[in-house]
């Protein structure tokens, strides 16, 4: 059996077809030395070496071969069939090992929580991602929790929303490449993302800043109202800012000692500054360099300040402007 899980380190840009959009891209700015938190990619090979391995190939396509693209509850019930062989199957001897020897190299000498967040592409294709097309997982601690969690996301290709995604797409379902991926958890008291061009007016000399309190999950999911930041690139600095009246986090689940959870913003912390200038000029020129990185290509950057430190956490192109 080939190598299936991966560090960071030891993927890069080029690594797509393997590790998925998101872990390529990852393994790329941790070569570059930019402050990525480690982490693992359980590779695309995985999961149809457990689908060959375990036998379960002939009732996929059976269950696929019965698929109704306009009956959206028949679709439910069929795709929830294939999630549900997937969760169910026992993973083989040989790729446990290699998930649980890579969730032992994230001790640090404690098991620490981590995020199992799905890394996608399409086979022989340069598509390498289906924005908020999976889920993730924040929060999670010890081997079975995470594995549990990698299993949900071999599931997750196969997803309602996923399945009709490629079906409108013309994308086969068979083309379609899921590598998880499982990375330290950043406690983060902001976070947020940074476009390396302005989404709205496709301006590529401005940059736009969103943050919150808590994790950038807020933001990302559009659930939040956010602070917003307006940067030029030349000179880097800010020409705009709004305040908003924050009400809504994301952050981590005290009562339960594990997960994450939506509260309600302190009633201080509403309309506080979430970023100074200082930290978002930074944003700026981390961002600078990113573009840098991937050719000059405009990216979009999830970022995390925990104790005043900056974390990267993920980035891909803009896919949103205008030529």
């Amino acid at each position: 059996m080939a190598k299936l899980v991966k560090k960071f380190e030891e993927m890069n840009k080029k690594d797509i077809q393997e590790a998925g959009g998101k872990a390529a891209n990852l393994g790329e700015l941790t070569h570059a030395g930019f402050n990525v938190p480690p982490g693992f990619c359980v590779t695309s090979d995985a999961l149809p070496y457990l689908i060959k391995k375990c036998g379960l190939q002939s009732r996929i396509d059976e269950i696929v071969s019965g698929f109704d693209y306009e009956d959206f509850g028949g679709m439910d019930e069929k795709t929830a069939e294939i999630r549900e062989l997937i969760s169910a199957v026992e993973i083989p001897a040989d790729l446990h090992q290699e998930i649980s020897e890579a969730v032992k190299s994230l001790e640090d000498p404690e098991p620490p929580f981590v995020a199992v967040r799905s890394s996608v592409a399409v086979k022989d294709s340069a598509i390498s991602s289906f924005p908020g097309m999976m889920d993730t997982y924040h929060y999670l601690k010890g081997e079975d929790e995470i594995i549990e969690h990698i299993r949900k996301c071999w599931a997750s290709l196969w997803t309602t929303r996923a399945t009709l995604t490629r079906h409108h797409k013309n994308v086969e379902h068979h083309l379609g490449l899921i590598a998880p991926i499982v990375q330290k958890m950043v406690h983060s008291e902001v976070a947020g993302v940074l476009f390396m061009a302005n989404p709205i007016s496709s301006n590529r000399e401005e940059i736009v800043i969103e943050s919150n309190w808590g994790l950038g999950e807020s933001v990302v999911s559009g659930k939040s109202m956010n602070d917003f930041y307006l940067l030029s690139k030349s000179p880097l600095k800010i020409k705009d800012k709004k305040i908003s009246k924050k009400t809504l986090i994301i952050t981590f689940d005290e009562e339960k000692g594990y997960g994450r959870k939506e509260m309600a913003v302190a009633p201080e912390k509403m309309d506080a500054i979430t970023l100074s200038d200082g930290q978002a000029e930074e944003l700026g020129r981390i961002g600078l360099k990113i573009d840098e990185l991937f050719g000059g290509a405009p990216q979009d950057i999830e970022w995390a300040y925990a104790g005043g430190e900056l974390y990267i956490l993920q980035s891909r192109n803009i896919r949103t402007l205008k030529t």
